[in-house]
C-alpha cells in the first residue's frame, strides 16, 4: 500500500478547491519546507485524477452524448458549452460562460496538480537522500509535467502543425514554483519543445526500468508512452512508432475482456497490468464509465460479439436502454458503477493502436493490422483477422482502424485528440453530424473554432497573456 499521509491529502488539488497545505502556504513564492526525498515522494504518492471526465470533448467528437438532461432540455439551454458542442453553434460566447464550467474545472485540475511536480523538481536537488532516488523522482515529476501540459495544450490550443506552430498560440508552461511570476502564454511550437524536453531520452533513462505494479506510479513504460503519444499528436509518425515499440517492449499486456462472458460484467481493477499510469476522472463512489451515453453512430461501430457490448446483460453492470427512453432510440448508456477506467492516462492498448496507425501510414498495412488484431482478440469473440487480408489499401485499412479505435477509447480524451489531428488532413478530415432525429441534424465543421476551448475567465483575469486561441 502506498504511504498516504495528511500532507498528501491536502495537496491533492481538485477543481473547485481553493486551499493548499499550510506548510506550503507559509513559505514565500510557492516554496515548501520538504527537505528530504522521502517527504518529497509523498507528493507523487497520490491518486491522480482529472475532473471531470472528457464527456464534453466526446460530444464534440460525435462519440458521446451528455448523459443528462434530455435532449430537448439540452437544446433549450442555448447559452451553455454543451449546447454549442451539440449543435455546432459557434455564436455561443463560450469565453464568458466559463465560471463553474467543466472547461474551468479541467483547467484548474491540470494546473493545480502541476504544482506538486514542480515542487519535486525544484527541491529534490538539495533534499537529503540517495542520488538514484533523487534522479528518479525528478524524472517522474518531469514526465508527469509533460503529460499534463500535453493534455492542456490539446484542449486549449489548436492542433499542432509543424508549418504553423511557431505562429500559433499555445498555453502557459508552468515549470517553476514562483507563484508571484506571471506565466506567459507560449507559442504552440515552444510548448511542444518544452513537453519533449520533459520526456527526453535522458529523463526516461532515470525512471525505474520496466513497469511498476502500482496504479499511480510508473516506470519506463509510461515514459516511452508519453513521448510516443506526444510525437504521434505532432504527426511525427516514424519517431512515434519507435517509442511506442519501446513502450511495448517494457509492457505489452492487453486487458482481457473475454472474462465478461463468464462474469456477466466488465471488471477493470486499479492495478490492471495494461495500465502504464492510471488517471481517473471521478473521485466519487461512481466509476469512470458510469452513465456514459454513446451516440447511435458509434453504437454501430461495435463489432458483433464484442465481449462488453454483447455479453453484459445486467443493466446495473453494463448497457441500459434508459437513455433511449430519455432521449431517442438507438443510443446506448453504459452503467458501470464500480468500473475504474483509464480516462486521462495511458495503457498498453494506446501504444498498440498508435503503432498500428503509424505502420498503416508508412505502407506496412498487414503489420499495422496485426497490431490492431492483437487487441481485438481480447475484445471480440472469434473476430475476423484483418492482418490476414492482402491487398488492402491505406484508405481501407484506416477506415477499419478508425472505427475500432473509436470504440476502444470511448470515455477517454483520445477520440477528441484524434479527430483534431485527422481534421488537419484532407483525406481523413470530416464534419461531425449530430443526428438528433426529431430535433434535427447539426454539423460541426473540421475547422470549427469549437475544437479549441477558451481559457477560463478566472485565468485570463489574472494573466493577460492568455488570449484565446480561436
Amino acid at each position: 500500500m502506498k504511504k498516504y499521509i495528511a500532507l498528501v491529502l491536502m495537496l491533492v488539488m481538485l477543481a473547485g478547491t481553493t486551499s493548499c497545505d499550510k506548510q506550503l502556504e507559509i513559505i514565500p513564492k510557492g516554496q515548501s519546507t520538504l527537505s528530504n526525498l522521502e517527504d518529497l515522494e509523498t507528493l507523487l504518492n497520490q491518486r491522480f485524477y482529472i475532473y471531470p471526465n472528457p464527456e464534453e470533448l466526446n460530444v464534440l467528437a460525435g462519440v458521446q452524448l451528455q448523459s443528462y438532461p434530455a435532449i430537448a432540455q439540452q437544446l433549450s439551454q442555448t447559452n451553455t458549452f454543451n449546447y454549442a458542442l451539440l449543435t455546432g453553434d459557434e455564436s455561443v460566447d463560450r469565453a464568458n460562460i466559463t465560471d463553474g464550467s467543466n472547461c474551468e474545472r479541467i483547467y484548474e485540475t491540470l494546473y493545480k496538480t502541476m504544482r506538486n511536480f514542480n515542487i519535486v523538481i525544484a527541491q529534490a536537488p538539495e533534499a537529503s537522500g540517495s542520488e538514484a532516488t533523487r534522479q528518479r523522482l525528478i524524472a517522474e515529476a518531469k514526465v508527469l509535467r509533460a503529460w499534463y501540459h500535453f493534455l492542456a495544450v490539446n484542449i486549449f490550443a489548436e492542433q499542432y502543425d509543424a508549418a504553423t506552430a511557431e505562429s500559433k498560440g499555445g498555453i502557459a508552461y508552468v515549470d517553476n514554483t514562483n507563484n508571484a511570476e506571471q506565466k506567459m502564454k507560449l507559442t504552440l511550437a515552444e510548448v511542444y519543445d518544452k513537453i519533449l524536453e520533459d520526456c527526453s531520452d535522458d529523463v526516461i533513462a532515470a525512471l525505474k526500468p520496466g513497469t511498476v505494479k502500482t496504479a499511480y506510479r510508473f516506470g519506463s513504460d509510461f515514459g516511452y508512452g508519453v513521448r510516443a503519444r506526444v510525437l504521434f499528436q505532432m504527426k511525427r509518425y516514424d519517431e512515434a512508432l519507435a517509442y511506442a515499440n519501446k513502450a511495448l517492449g517494457v509492457n505489452d499486456q492487453i486487458e482481457d475482456r473475454s472474462t465478461a462472458m463468464a462474469a456477466g460484467k466488465w471488471v477493470a481493477p486499479y492495478d490492471a497490468d495494461n495500465n502504464y499510469l492510471l488517471v481517473n476522472s471521478d473521485g466519487s463512489n461512481l466509476g469512470d464509465m458510469y452513465a456514459v451515453a454513446i451516440t447511435p453512430e458509434v453504437v454501430k461501430m461495435f463489432e458483433y460479439g464484442d465481449f462488453v457490448k454483447d455479453c453484459i446483460m445486467n443493466p446495473m453492470e453494463g448497457w441500459t436502454n434508459i437513455y433511449n427512453d430519455y432521449t431517442f432510440p438507438d443510443a446506448l448508456m453504459f452503467v458501470g458503477a464500480d468500473l475504474r477506467f483509464n480516462t486521462w492516462g495511458l495503457r498498453s492498448e494506446s501504444m498498440y493502436y498508435l503503432a498500428a496507425e503509424c505502420l498503416i501510414r508508412s505502407g506496412h498495412i498487414q503489420e499495422g493490422m496485426a497490431k490492431l488484431d492483437a487487441v481485438r482478440l481480447k475484445r471480440v469473440y472469434s473476430p475476423k483477422l484483418y492482418s490476414n487480408i492482402t491487398g488492402m489499401t491505406e484508405t481501407e485499412a484506416m477506415e477499419i482502424y478508425q472505427q475500432c479505435r473509436t470504440v476502444e477509447f470511448i470515455g477517454t480524451f483520445e477520440n477528441f485528440f484524434d479527430r483534431k489531428r485527422w481534421n488537419t488532413e484532407d483525406k481523413y478530415k470530416k464534419a461531425i453530424v449530430h443526428d438528433l432525429q426529431e430535433y434535427g441534424k447539426f454539423t460541426i465543421a473540421p475547422d470549427s473554432k469549437l475544437w479549441v476551448y477558451p481559457f477560463p475567465t478566472k485565468a485570463t483575469k489574472m494573466n493577460d497573456s492568455l488570449t484565446n486561441n480561436y
